[in-house]
C-alpha cells in the first residue's frame, strides 16, 4: 500500500485515533481537540477515509442522533516505516534495544524475531 504524508491536521486527527482504544465520531475527535472547529474535523475525516487511513466502525450515538464512528486502518508504526530507509530501521531497532530498560520488552521482541524467523524459514 502506498502511502502518503500527511498535513499537520491530518497527523493531529490520527494522532487521536492512535491514542483511542475504541473507534471515534467526529464529535469524540471535537472533544479531543476543541481548537480544530467541526467542519475542519469532518473534512479531514473524509480525507482520511478516501486515503485508507481510517475506515467506518461502525455507528454511535451522539445526544439523540446516531452518528458514525471510525477506527485507524493503519497504525503509527507502519505509518512512520513507510518514510523509513532500511538502514534507520535497523539503526533504530538496534538502539532501541541497546537502551531497553526491560526484560519483559526484550522478550517479547526475542520472540516476534523468532516467529518472523520461523516464517521466512517455511517459505
Amino acid at each position: 500500500m502506498k502511502v502518503s504524508h500527511l498535513t499537520k491536521r491530518e497527523n493531529e486527527i490520527m494522532e487521536i485515533f492512535w491514542r483511542s482504544n475504541k473507534p471515534l465520531s467526529s464529535n469524540d475527535i471535537c472533544l479531543e481537540a476543541p481548537h480544530i472547529s467541526k467542519n475542519t474535523v469532518q473534512a479531514v475525516i473524509r480525507k482520511l477515509l478516501s486515503m485508507n487511513f481510517i475506515e467506518i466502525a461502525g455507528l454511535g450515538y451522539n445526544k439523540n442522533a446516531l452518528t458514525r464512528e471510525f477506527s485507524p486502518c493503519i497504525s503509527q508504526a507502519e505509518y512512520f516505516d513507510n518514510f523509513l530507509v532500511r538502514d534507520t530501521s535497523f539503526e533504530l531497532a538496534a538502539n532501541f534495544i541497546q537502551h531497553a530498560t526491560s526484560l519483559e520488552v526484550l522478550n517479547q521482541m526475542e520472540d516476534l524475531i523468532k516467529e518472523r524467523k520461523a516464517e521466512l524459514e517455511s517459505k
